[in-house]
């Protein structure tokens, strides 16, 4: 775990000796979508899963079938509630996929953005792992990629790799925006992974565990995602607030701590509705995030 501006990092390289040989089933055209994505064999074109010699050429047509843009095509996979737009993959991630929070995640990953000093931490690390080389094309997997705004910048930045992002719900992105080397699928993490084991060389993810049921089976799946020498780019929060000496926490605002943080009494209210309710595991990112990659047996943590 590294700490780049006070935004928790978990950064881990695959290690070489590392042998996931098992390639799993492609996923289903999102044009066909009809449940827990993961647990369907259906084949669909272009996939950026090494599916053994399935793969077919991609076209417009497979590009566009990934990407929700057509008048009334949002209805099956949101739900409306009080007003808000959610999933309807996932009902322990607690946040809306509408217009207000498309705004966010994007104001978002500006702070991001602005905080880690470009797209990415480790940049010489990745720099060198989507490097041009002849004969070989990078993949990189954006988990929980929200409106894509990440992925998109990947994609232009590294015309040379090809990028997947998955997330609950459509991106909202018109088809004539996504890069040739980009494709968005709709998937739920929790159900598995196993049609993407060994075939990213970089994942990335962020502030993705108020969906996850599992953190620790979930983060094992992702990590097998990645090649032999790969790296995953995992940004997780603290929903405990420092207090000014950065040093101590400072307690959540109540009639016990009139003089609590109020911002830390919100983060705390949502953890404790995503817990109960949502069926959420974010205590256990907790200690995950506190405990770092050391230990992980499928990661590298010092490279």
């Amino acid at each position: 775990m590294t700490e780049n501006n006070d935004i928790p990092i978990l950064i881990g390289t695959s290690t070489p000796e590392d042998e996931i040989s098992q390639k799993g089933v492609p996923k289903v055209d999102q044009r066909s979508f009809a449940g827990a994505l993961s647990q369907l064999g259906t084949f669909y074109a272009s996939s950026m899963a090494d599916t053994s010699g399935n793969q077919r050429d991609e076209d417009a047509m497979t590009r566009i079938s990934a990407i929700a843009s057509v008048p009334g095509g949002l209805d099956e996979y949101r739900r409306l509630e009080a007003g808000r737009a959610f999933n309807v993959l996932n009902d322990t991630y607690f946040l809306p996929t509408d217009d207000d929070e498309f705004t966010r995640l994007n104001k978002q990953h500006t702070g991001f953005t602005v905080a880690l000093g470009g797209l990415y931490p480790a940049a010489g690390v990745v720099d060198a792992i989507l490097a041009q080389r002849e004969g070989y094309t990078p993949k990189v997997l954006d988990l929980g990629c929200g409106t894509g705004v990440w992925t998109l910048a990947m994609s232009k930045e590294f015309p040379h790799c090809q990028f997947v992002g998955i997330d609950l719900a459509p991106v909202p992105i018109e088809a004539e925006n996504v890069p040739s080397n980009c494709r968005f699928e709709l998937d739920d993490i929790n159900n598995g992974l196993a049609h993407f084991h060994n075939s990213f060389d970089i994942i990335h993810t962020r502030l993705i565990a108020g969906g996850i049921r599992d953190f620790r089976k979930s983060k094992e799946d992702i990590e097998k995602c990645l090649k032999p020498g790969g790296i995953v780019l995992w940004i997780e929060g603290d929903y405990d607030m420092l207090s000014p000496d950065r040093i101590h926490y400072q307690p959540p605002a109540s009639d016990a701590h009139p003089d609590g943080s109020w911002f830390g009494r919100l983060t705390f209210e949502a953890r404790r509705a995503a817990v109960a309710f949502g069926r959420s595991d974010l205590d256990t990112m907790m200690e995950v995030l506190s405990a770092g990659l050391w230990d992980d047996p499928l990661l590298d943590s010092e490279t």
